[in-house]
């Protein structure tokens, strides 16, 4: 029989600690994203890092710690004391997991942390603090998100499916046609499958333990499958935090995506300068080192036919008032414009997010 080690509390307490500790850590990176003025530079060149980052890893830190002294620590934003090797159980933190986005000022990026044992996720807790989603799950306990439990997609063809990803590495693979969008953060993409909203993500590139973990467990306590490229089941307590990509799905869509991707694998294990043959795979992000990406929005408005609608009046009428490279510059637009006609109740203004249509990959590429 199994000893319960006395260090060690009740999974549900652990969950019910991070769910109270993400969301506390959230409202720091909301406030700091509503700021705009947080500082950013690069931890090493394509790894960008805001001090949003470290004030959110400051506070997970000192909460977590300070109620579980005997746990271990690792961090996307600390440097790795192997302490989680030595510990009955550690804390997996990603402190804004979807730095990308946060720069770019998308609502696509997470709290996120998990608690391991034996190389497992016992508990996790995932906080999207500008769309107010928690997700949490503990080991046998279920995933619920906002106290609803969830549970991930049946689907079993993988044409049409509902993908999260980047469409050009999915059309160069000769994937079938599907609805496939972006979300920079691993785990809020996971967590997205794992409450339905997706049928399945795939990502190509190294995941490291920090991005998935607690999305792992919230993933599987809804019913899907996550595993790397090879199809094995990540594990967390390696001294490498490196994963050989992720595919993360309902149990049907699982073993079709696997069958996918077996040729891509082979082809990797294959190569002999994989760093030049693979370079397709990876985000393209070069871009973003020599020049900030153009993220266009337009700026329209008009008279509407019901002020708590969206259909105007008449569309020969409607007031283009200009394209903007930034959300910030549009948005100074759209508020002077909607201050001119704040008299009329029926005339609305609206900002269009245009660069997700042109360039769903994120990246400035067409194609």
């Amino acid at each position: 029989m199994t000893v319960p080690n006395p260090l060690c509390h009740p999974l549900s307490e652990e969950r019910a600690l991070l769910e109270q500790v993400v969301k506390q850590a959230g409202q720091i990176a909301k406030d700091a994203f509503h700021a705009n003025n947080s500082k950013v530079w690069d931890k090493e060149k394509g790894h960008p890092v805001t001090d949003a980052d470290i004030a959110v890893n400051d506070f997970l830190y000192k909460a977590l710690m300070a109620a579980r002294p005997d746990y271990g620590w690792l961090s996307e934003e600390t440097k790795d004391d192997h302490s989680r090797h030595a510990c009955p159980r550690s804390f997996v933190v990603d402190p804004i997991d979807g730095t990308r986005a946060f720069i770019d000022r998308t609502p696509n990026f997470v709290v996120s942390v998990a608690i391991i044992e034996d190389g497992k996720p016992m508990a996790g807790a995932i906080f999207n603090p500008l769309k107010g989603e928690l997700f949490s799950a503990h080991l046998g306990g279920g995933a619920k998100r906002n106290g609803t439990t969830i549970s991930c997609s049946t689907r079993s063809a993988l044409e049409g499916a509902e993908m999260i990803g980047y469409p050009r590495k999915f059309r160069r693979m000769g994937f079938p046609p599907m609805q496939v969008r972006i979300a920079n953060s691993m785990a809020y993409r996971m967590v997205l499958v794992a409450c339905g909203e997706a049928d399945c993500t795939v990502a190509f590139t190294p995941k490291s333990d920090w991005d998935i973990a607690a999305a792992c467990l919230i993933a599987t306590e809804s019913g899907a499958l996550v595993t790397n490229l090879r199809g094995a089941t990540p594990q967390f307590d390696k001294d490498s935090t490196s994963g050989f990509g992720v595919i993360c799905a309902g149990p049907s869509l699982q073993a079709l995506l696997l069958e996918r991707v077996k040729p891509l694998v082979a082809e990797f294990d294959a190569s002999v300068n994989k760093t030049e043959d693979f370079k397709h795979m990876g985000t393209k992000m070069a871009d973003r080192e020599m020049k900030s990406i153009q993220l266009l929005h337009i700026v329209i408005g008009g008279e509407l036919v019901d002020p708590m609608r969206t259909e105007f009046k008449d569309l020969k009428k409607v007031d283009f008032v200009g394209a903007f490279p930034t959300f910030e510059a549009a948005q100074a637009a759209w508020k002077a414009a909607a201050q001119r006609t704040v008299d009329n109740a029926h005339t609305r203004y609206f900002i269009l997010h245009a660069h997700d249509l042109l360039d769903p990959d994120g990246d400035g590429i067409i194609g």
